[in-house]
């Protein structure tokens, strides 16, 4: 008896009139490109039905049914890390808002590596989840770009970036002038802005814009007197960032450290960090060094996640909506799933929902002390 004829990527591209390059793509899970999930879930389903052999380790995830009850109604929520807590209130919003229209999330950290990035988007599409939400800017806006072509896509990310996707956004530029406007009414005159990895790409625009604003507000308050913004900053890659949990905090803690012990940097008054952890870091640095907040130095910075808020922090930061973007980010993502438009209809228009920062000011700032002479 002659052996049954082995099933090939030619007799599904036959079956389903999809062309055999695209078969191969989808499954071989490529991660640079995408398909719409009816191509995806059609080309699935041939495969299993045709008895096509994959190899044993692309069978379970490629060929698992497009329909199955346990990935129904799936939001996956993209987040660079959770320890973060600007992060983690953002994707406990969305499941929240979720989960009142029967919807689950899953999260997916992508520690800001492209690579990854590419892959998990992938994955999620074959996971046939319903809709993906970016708790932050894509590494890689070009390449969401065209998978939000053709499936539901939000970001929540900065107003300055001109990414085409469907976003709600802060404008992080306000927010800068607003700590500079408030430092520099206060008699600061020499601040200290301290980071991790800060440049001008898309995916860090929050970090960038923030330092621009402050640059140019002490500019344009100061253009008759002296006056410093030091920018002292940590290189962090993707690796870095995997491996360690509190590294925020750590850099803002290390880099304070360095300007209280640089006899060059006397007549600093005033510290911002780039965001709440890295200044949770930089208060615990003053106090470890016997100074008090703010009678020695003013600490700011930005996010206004849960712990600035505990009295014995008090800390002076910039409201950004954690739980208002996580739940209009969903609301957004749950009405593009309604919708029946085709792709092209969806790549006409993109939906831009601003929330406007402004300053809570606490404890944690004071006029600047006396200059040492």
């Amino acid at each position: 008896m002659a052996n049954k004829k082995s099933v090939t990527m030619k007799d599904i591209a036959k079956d389903t009139d999809i062309s055999v390059s695209a078969v191969s793509m989808i499954l071989n899970r490529r991660s640079d490109v995408s398909f719409s999930r009816e191509t995806v879930a059609k080309v699935l389903e041939s495969a299993k039905r045709l008895g096509y052999e994959l190899s044993h380790e692309k069978k379970d995830t490629a060929l698992r049914s497009p329909s199955s009850a346990q990935i129904k109604k799936v939001i996956a929520v993209f987040c660079p890390n959770i320890f973060n807590s600007y992060y983690a209130t953002i994707a406990q919003s969305i499941e929240q808002s979720a989960y009142k229209k029967g919807y689950k999330t899953l999260i997916f950290t992508t520690f800001r590596e492209v690579k990854k990035e590419h892959e998990l988007v992938m994955d999620a599409i074959h996971m046939n989840v319903e809709g993906i939400i970016f708790t932050m800017i894509p590494n890689d806006p070009g390449f969401v770009e065209k998978v939000a072509k053709q499936f539901p896509i939000v970001v929540i990310g900065d107003k300055t970036s001109s990414i085409n996707i469907d976003i709600i956004e802060t404008n992080n530029y306000t927010a800068g002038v607003l700590v500079a406007e408030h430092l520099h009414s206060l008699g600061h005159r020499h601040i200290a802005f301290l980071t991790t990895t800060i440049t001008t790409d898309v995916s860090l625009a929050m970090r960038y814009q923030r330092l621009k604003a402050i640059q140019n507000t002490y500019a344009k308050l100061c253009a008759n007197e002296p006056y410093d913004v030091i920018v002292r900053e940590q290189k962090v890659d993707s690796q870095y960032e995997r491996n360690h949990l509190s590294l925020e905090y750590d850099v803002g803690y290390q880099l304070c450290m360095d300007c209280l012990e640089d006899r060059g940097l006397s007549g600093i008054t005033a510290f911002v960090g780039n965001n709440d952890m890295v200044a949770y870091g930089i208060m615990d640095a003053v106090l470890k060094k016997g100074y008090k907040i703010p009678r020695d130095f003013s600490v700011c910075s930005f996010d206004n996640d849960f712990p600035s808020g505990l009295l014995p922090v008090s800390l002076t930061t910039v409201e950004h909506y954690m739980e208002e973007k996580g739940r209009k980010a969903f609301d957004t993502i749950y009405q593009k799933i309604l919708w029946n438009e085709t792709p092209e209809q969806k790549s006409q228009y993109f939906i831009r929902i601003e929330y406007k920062p402004y300053l809570i000011v606490r404890d944690s700032t004071n006029r600047a002390r006396q200059q040492k002479g």
